[in-house]
């Protein structure tokens, strides 16, 4: 599944469960998001090389590669990427690995509110293009355009409780 949206971002879905890839896919394009589902690992990442993705959300089992690794070669090819995680089955150690590399965040399933799953990929992208900005050299960002770079703290709390 691709689409387009009125937003110029570009958002990449990586999900083995049709369902839920679907279903994440058409609430982002409902909301203007440009948007590709794709249900396997090796296709996910021939296309993040090519496909100038702002926001990469991917589920920790996807069919040839294991979630933590797809993120290690997305932030390999792009470090300023977001790349937010998903998982069925959190564990603590997954939560810190996925700090390690650099994930945005880390979300378990089921995703049933869109409303807050559209908040964190607004923050994703706000992250981004405050990255961006500073790799130009941009100095017009403000102190609030600021978003830290790991949102995965809730989680975390959550396992550990």
């Amino acid at each position: 599944m691709t689409s387009r949206g009125k937003n110029g971002e570009r958002i990449l879905v990586i999900d083995e469960e049709r369902t839920t890839g679907d279903s994440l896919g058409f609430i982002l394009q409902n909301s203007g998001y440009n948007v590709s589902v794709i249900y396997n690992a090796d296709e996910a990442l021939t296309e993040t090389q090519t496909g100038g993705f702002d926001l990469v959300i991917a589920d920790m089992k996807v069919p040839t590669l294991e979630g933590l690794e797809i993120l290690r070669q997305i932030k390999q090819q792009d470090a300023d990427i977001v790349v937010i995680m998903t998982t069925d089955y959190p564990t603590l150690e997954t939560v810190i690995k996925a700090i390690r590399y650099n994930a945005y965040d880390y979300l378990i399933k089921p995703l049933e509110k869109a409303d807050e799953v559209l908040a964190i990929v607004r923050e994703g992208l706000r992250k981004r293009q405050s990255l961006l900005a500073n790799h130009r050299g941009d100095r017009d960002s403000s102190p609030s355009d600021k978003v830290p770079s790991v949102q995965v703290r809730p989680t975390l709390k959550s396992l550990s409780t």
